[in-house]
């Protein structure tokens, strides 16, 4: 049961004259399209305005133009090269916006760019010369005419119309987004706010060690980036919440930071926010207690922040158990009522839904009894929430593809703990599903037409190894001793060696690891460092200006393993297929309608057992799936009545994105950054556009 905090005030029904917005407008105020104004509604226009499709988070267009008669005539309508990649292993992520026949996306090192969305010409190019994290998308404000997106920890403010700095916000068009009362730890957005009335509307993605941030949503104003509101997830002294930690733990708490995005009830009002875990990640210690508003769906009054209802769906999170997608608005219906709801898809493949209002769960939830931890200074919570309705499966079985996979996992396993639940040890636990398990950062498609949620699933073991910090550790002193020599201790560099800043961001984790252990040049290797050496040096050089931390005077315990899944002797997964997967789920039952294996790797594809998938579907009213995700490089297309495969093409790389679906002049297009970059396929910068081509053969 979800907790209530105040009653929630009743939103008076508002007529919408916006056409375009009609399908997207009804479903969030709980009716169903009426069929004559659908079938009156002129559909040659149709845009694709805000990350994922609308701020419901949906993933869902009204066109139909194309449909299972025809897909097989579907071709390339342009494609677009949107520049350098950035660095070794380079991704992009980004769902791009159409608004009045123009895309606007971002390249790999984040340069935005406009392009007549029906033939592919560029229109205008900006360059903010930013590092940071490839992002899943932009934020377009109708009223002003205005593009936003964030690069680490800014956002930034360009004009629609030609790509021009809005120099009346933040400072000259850029708005720092780190919070200026608090000095530790990394800030940084990877996803697209909300954008309501003239608010934006932002979480954050903060370390997940002792030096994170304490997770907070804010506020700001479109016109000139002024903070209007804030939620602490973290609740300060005397706050709700404040009495589920331990006394004296909320001055140094971090984490329950809302990383992944959020969704917006436009004319309730209401913003839905998921939350991650408290940090660290492994061991609580030091943050004894339930730990609210950690790992939680939190509904916010979007006017002022005020907490309207909460539900947690882990307390006390020792297996870093975020909540990894956004949530998505739908509706099902229950003894001839149709409910307004709010559906959260986990990590470890659960799946929760709420009634909007009250915030009840539609679903039944039970208490698992958990195990203790024996760990010195840990209380592991008694029990925890799971839903009675879960797309992945919840108990390991080791790999059945051939007797040296299964031989080679038993050896690795053989002294493990594979209790479900087994909490966090100096020693290996099997995380099941893995860190990436179950749903991840794409999200779900709704279809309104059936009440099925559409979703791609990882099912995936993870390996989850604790090793013990020796007293007197500290970051800055094992990147002094084996660093700054040549690189300084503030990172800048010397007359030796480069500077070191932003390095990370630029070059990846992956290959910054590799130059460290390997060495180069004058650069002696270090692959004789201790992992908590390794992630010692990391950690001083991915925070924006060097953190001197003082050494450690009582053992801690860190992730040794990293996050790492459980692989056979080919590096396979070591369960037993599938590995990935593609639902459909019936949300007035919670019944799966079909389930079928998502993906392929490709050095065995001829296995089709799935693979691990990153990215998120759409569902169209002709009743398709469009999604690409996986690391063979193909964008497929679904019948959404029994995931049957329509469709493919092979793209340049991965598309580890969420299409966007549009129409121009009367001509419906499916567009997907093919960025690559992960799970082992090439990286590329090209965006694919499709559409029918009649004379196709």
């Amino acid at each position: 049961m979800a907790k209530l905090i105040v009653n929630i005030r009743t939103a008076n029904f508002v007529q919408c004259t916006c056409v375009f917005a009609l399908v997207i407008f009804l479903s969030a105020c709980g009716q169903e399209p009426v069929e004559d104004e659908l079938n009156t509604r002129d559909l040659s226009n149709v845009d694709w305005p805000v990350y994922l499709g609308d701020n419901g988070r949906q993933h869902y267009t009204p066109l139909s133009q194309i449909d299972s008669s025809n897909v097989a005539s579907l071709g390339v309508a342009w494609r677009y090269d949107s520049g350098e990649l950035r660095g070794q292993s380079s991704t992009m992520y980004t769902s791009p916006l159409v608004v009045n026949g123009v895309l606007y996306g971002l390249s790999p090192k984040l340069v935005a760019f406009a392009l007549d969305a029906a033939t592919g010409k560029e229109l205008w190019r900006h360059d903010p010369k930013v590092t940071g994290a490839a992002q899943r998308g932009l934020m377009y404000w109708p009223k002003g005419d205005l593009i936003f997106f964030t690069a680490a920890n800014e956002l930034i403010a360009l004009h629609a119309a030609d790509g021009t700095v809005v120099s009346s916000f933040g400072n000259s068009g850029r708005l720092d987004l780190r919070p200026q009362d608090i000095e530790r730890g990394f800030l940084g957005v990877t996803v697209p706010g909300i954008v309501f009335d003239d608010q934006l509307i932002f979480g954050f993605s903060t370390s997940e060690d002792e030096q994170a941030l304490p997770g907070s949503i804010r506020s700001f104003s479109a016109v000139d980036g002024k903070q209007l509101w804030q939620f602490d997830a973290i609740p300060k002294l005397g706050d709700k919440g404040a009495e589920t930690w331990a006394e004296g733990s909320l001055e140094t708490a971090g984490g329950a930071n809302a990383w992944t995005g959020m969704a917006l009830d436009e004319v309730r009002g209401i913003v839905f926010v998921p939350t991650g875990s408290a940090t660290p990640d492994f061991y609580g210690g030091n943050r004894l207690g339930d730990n609210l508003f950690a790992n939680c769906l939190l509904a916010l009054d979007a006017h002022s922040g005020e907490l309207l209802w909460y539900f947690q769906m882990f307390r006390h999170d020792l297996w870093d158990r975020d909540n990894p997608s956004p949530p998505t608005l739908v509706q099902l219906e229950r003894e001839g009522r149709i409910i307004d709801a709010v559906a959260v898809t986990t990590k470890s493949g659960q799946l929760f839904a709420f009634d909007r209002d009250t915030g009840e769960s539609v679903y039944p939830i039970h208490e698992v009894a958990t195990i203790p931890s024996l760990l010195p200074g840990e209380v592991a919570a008694t029990s925890q929430p799971v839903s009675a309705i879960s797309f992945s499966r919840q108990r390991f079985e080791i790999t059945n593809r051939n007797a040296e996979a299964r031989e080679f996992v038993e050896a690795q396993i053989a002294d493990w703990d594979l209790r479900p639940w087994a909490p966090p040890k100096v020693g290996t636990v099997l995380i099941y599903p893995w860190y990436d398990g179950g749903a991840e950062w794409g999200g779900s498609a709704y279809d309104p037409a059936t009440n099925r949620l559409i979703l791609n699933a990882n099912d995936g073991a993870g390996v989850l190894t604790l090793g013990e910090v020796p007293i007197g550790f500290s970051n800055a002193a094992t990147y002094g001793q084996h660093c700054a020599a040549c690189h300084g201790m503030d990172l800048a560099g010397t007359d030796q060696a480069p500077g070191l800043k932003g390095v990370i961001a630029d070059q990846g984790y992956t290959k910054v690891i590799d130059s460290i252990k390997q060495g180069g040049g004058r650069m002696p290797a270090f692959d004789y460092l201790a992992d908590v050496e390794m992630r010692g040096i990391l950690t001083y050089m991915r925070t924006p200006e060097p953190v001197v931390d003082e050494p450690s005077t009582e053992v801690r315990y860190i992730l040794s393993s990293g996050y790492v899944a459980l692989k056979d002797h080919e590096d396979l997964p070591g369960n037993s297929g599938p590995w990935g997967t593609l639902n459909s789920i019936d949300l007035s039952t919670g019944d799966i309608v079909w389930k079928t294996p998502f993906g392929n790797y490709l050095s065995h594809p001829e296995l089709d057992w799935g693979s691990f998938n990153y990215g998120g579907p759409v569902v169209s009213s002709s009743g398709l799936i469009f999604i690409a995700a996986t690391p063979d490089k193909l964008f497929k297309i679904y019948d959404a009545a029994d995931g049957s495969l329509l469709w493919q093409y092979e793209l340049p790389a991965g598309g580890f994105s969420t299409p966007a679906v549009y129409s121009v002049d009367g001509v419906q297009y499916v567009v997907i950054a093919a960025g690559g970059g992960r799970l082992g396929p090439p990286s590329s910068s090209e965006y694919i556009a499709f559409k029918l081509l009649p004379d196709k053969t």
